[in-house]
């Protein structure tokens, strides 16, 4: 059989006739062995890596649903469920495929999963399967990141949780909103710090709203006012009297002087003496005291020329020449008679001229009675009501102005709360308009009309008259009927510029022990505008903002946080002062169109901070999510919290999206 197996392949080679199809057999085997293990080995890549990609969505996804390092039944369940949905039970004719998720104590979740995959024609060749094995992990890491809170801290959140009928009071109730809202920023900053690569850097700051914020300190000075013009009284001043009182005089020189009566005769009364020789004495005694009155050369008759009169505030200076008589008693001769018991006395003495040349040196006394307020906008226009000087409010922390009782000069210290720079009377702001400063998030003041100013509670008065609101400018010296708008005054605790922060510092910032309370009405776009500004890459803090020390680039973020719709007041006093009598945001009073245009000069500012590469994320607590929120915020980002479980769970979901999640391996 060997020889004929032999013998025939021989005579195979040999035969010339027929033999291509001869070969293409025998060929047929190597090429099965060739296009089977393409096939077969194309299957296997194919399915690991499909596998891996599987591990990596699962890991992520388990990763994502962890609020913080601890790795529950159902975060796992959340990764073995993206895990299926990415690799369906026998995709490539995957057998036994087995997957899970763990995680170590830092948070990190690792992957498993494998599988048989059978073999179709490499079977045939003694190889029947491949086994197939992946590994994945998955870390949350943060990078550079900018994190600006701007909160709401409206009377409303001081309201019990959970009470919709609440709209506002001034005391915090023991299960307030505003606690709620302190525990969802701290475990918000939990989360994040849980996620933070030690080369990071995070940096936070807040900017608490109502109807003001308090970012004066946070401006350097140079783009403060130093004039400012307000609502306000100035006083008005009647029967206003000054004297000039002597301060100096003196005799720069004499030039000529001579006798006028060398022989001058006093004859003094008569006296009773007992004898000649006290005669003799009241003589000489006449003749001191004659010295002793005029030894200061008294003028008795003089002309006066005003050589020059230079005033300098209250001191007035005066140069003149005169020439006058005046008696001198150096020179003078005595005797006394006596005759019977009576004593006559006669002296003698000189009288001169002198012309002479004198300094005189006086101050104004000036005496003001006041008589009535004059209650205006004293930007100037009127000669009665000039602008004051603010410029001490950066330095000092105070002002003194002439607003107190009958014009009695008034202390007025600083809280740090401004008012706004100049804005526009319109109600279209896309595209903003060039004039409104007050809503340019990267403004650098240039001029005063782009500065900001101080507010002046105490010094800013209403005009109200037999209780109704007017425009009327003059009134009586009554103030009864006029209304000071500190009494509905509001300055939220001061805001913070971004800076790295510890645990223990959000939680000192948020105390309502360093200020951190609720109170008054709810103006979005005031918290908006700052919160932008400080967050910003250009504006007043781009040598701060615009890059990381590390040279990388920086995530920004705002969390808008809100428990109420707009509530605007025409009667208190905001950044754009007294709305009734100032009119900066619009002429009309009436209190929908006011509120229009706040809810349109805050989309104005959304839209600026989302066009400058800031994510915005709304949250909504305790109130309906308002489309005006909605569009406020970066697509997909606004949240509604009915309570603050919810707003915890809101801030923590936020939190674990700015974190970006990284696979590891």
């Amino acid at each position: 059989m060997r020889q004929f197996g032999s013998n025939f392949l021989l005579r195979l080679l040999r035969d010339r006739t027929a033999n291509v199809l001869a070969l293409s057999g025998a060929a047929i085997i190597p090429l099965l062995l060739i296009v089977g293990s393409t096939v077969d080995i194309s299957r296997f890549y194919m399915a690991t890596s499909r596998l891996q990609n599987a591990c990596d969505s699962g890991a992520l996804a388990a990763r994502k649903a962890m609020l913080d390092n601890d790795f529950s039944s159902e975060e796992r369940a959340q990764g073995l469920s993206f895990f299926d949905h990415n690799y369906p039970t026998g995709t490539f004719g995957l057998e036994e495929l087995t997957r899970d998720y763990t995680a170590d104590d830092e948070g990190i979740v690792t992957g498993t999963a494998s599988g048989r995959m059978p073999t179709t024609i490499m079977n045939f060749f003694g190889h029947g399967e491949f086994q197939l094995a992946v590994t994945c992990q998955a870390e949350v890491n943060i990078s550079n990141t900018d994190i600006m809170f701007v909160l709401d801290v409206t009377g409303s959140m001081n309201c019990p949780d959970n009470d919709p009928s609440c709209w506002g009071r001034d005391t915090e109730a023991p299960n307030s909103r505003i606690q709620g809202l302190r525990e969802a920023v701290v475990a918000f900053y939990d989360v994040v710090d849980d996620a933070t690569s030690p080369s990071a850097q995070v940096r936070y700051g807040f900017v608490p709203y109502s109807n003001n914020v308090n970012v004066g300190r946070s401006i350097p000075t140079q783009f403060m006012a130093t004039q400012g013009a307000y609502q306000t009284r100035v006083p008005q001043w009647d029967n206003t009297s000054s004297d000039w009182e002597e301060l100096s005089f003196t005799i720069d020189s004499i030039y000529n002087q001579g006798s006028v009566n060398e022989w001058y005769w006093y004859n003094p009364n008569g006296h009773n003496v007992a004898s000649e020789s006290a005669c003799i004495s009241l003589a000489q005694n006449s003749n001191l005291a004659f010295e002793d009155t005029y030894v200061d050369g008294t003028m008795q008759d003089h002309t006066i020329n005003v050589v020059s009169e230079t005033v300098d505030g209250n001191i007035r200076t005066t140069v003149l020449t005169a020439r006058g008589q005046f008696q001198r008693a150096d020179a003078v001769h005595w005797w006394g008679w006596y005759y019977g018991s009576n004593c006559f006395v006669d002296l003698e003495y000189d009288e001169y001229w002198a012309d002479f040349q004198a300094t005189i040196v006086e101050e104004i006394d000036q005496t003001q009675e006041f008589d009535e307020w004059l209650y205006t906008f004293n930007d100037g226009s009127d000669p009665d009501a000039p602008m004051w000087d603010v410029s001490g409010m950066y330095t000092d922390g105070f002002i003194t102005l002439p607003t107190g009782n009958n014009g009695s000069d008034q202390v007025h210290t600083w809280d740090g709360c401004i008012e706004e720079a100049a804005t526009v009377d319109t109600a279209t702001f896309d595209p903003l308009p060039a004039n409104a400063h007050d809503l340019n998030i990267n403004l650098l003041p240039a001029n005063d009309d782009q500065r900001w100013k101080p507010s002046l509670p105490n010094a800013v008065y209403g005009r109200s008259w037999g209780g109704w609101t007017t425009n009327d400018v003059r009134t009586s010296s009554n103030t009864n009927n006029r209304v000071r708008v500190d009494d509905d005054y509001v300055c939220p605790s001061a805001a913070t510029r971004l800076a790295e922060m510890d645990r223990q510092d959000v939680v000192d910032y948020l105390n309502a022990g360093n200020g951190f309370t609720a109170r008054g009405n709810t103006y979005h776009d005031l918290g908006m505008i700052w919160g932008a500004r400080f967050i910003t890459p250009n504006g007043l803090f781009a040598a701060d903002n615009a890059i990381a020390p590390n040279g990388d680039a920086i995530g920004r973020h705002i969390v808008f946080m809100t428990d109420g719709v707009l509530s605007i007041n025409n009667e208190i006093y905001t950044p754009y002062g007294v709305h009734w009598w100032d009119r900066r945001v619009s002429s009309s009073t009436n209190s929908n169109t006011v509120a229009s245009r706040h809810a349109a000069r805050f989309q104005a500012v959304c839209r600026q901070a989302r066009a400058e590469n800031i994510s915005v994320w709304v949250v909504a607590f305790g109130t309906s999510l308002s489309q005006n929120l909605i569009d406020c915020s970066t697509p997909g980002r606004a949240f509604e919290a009915s309570d603050s479980d919810d707003l915890a769970d809101a801030f923590e979901e936020i939190a674990q999206k700015i974190a970006s999640l990284r696979l590891t391996g």
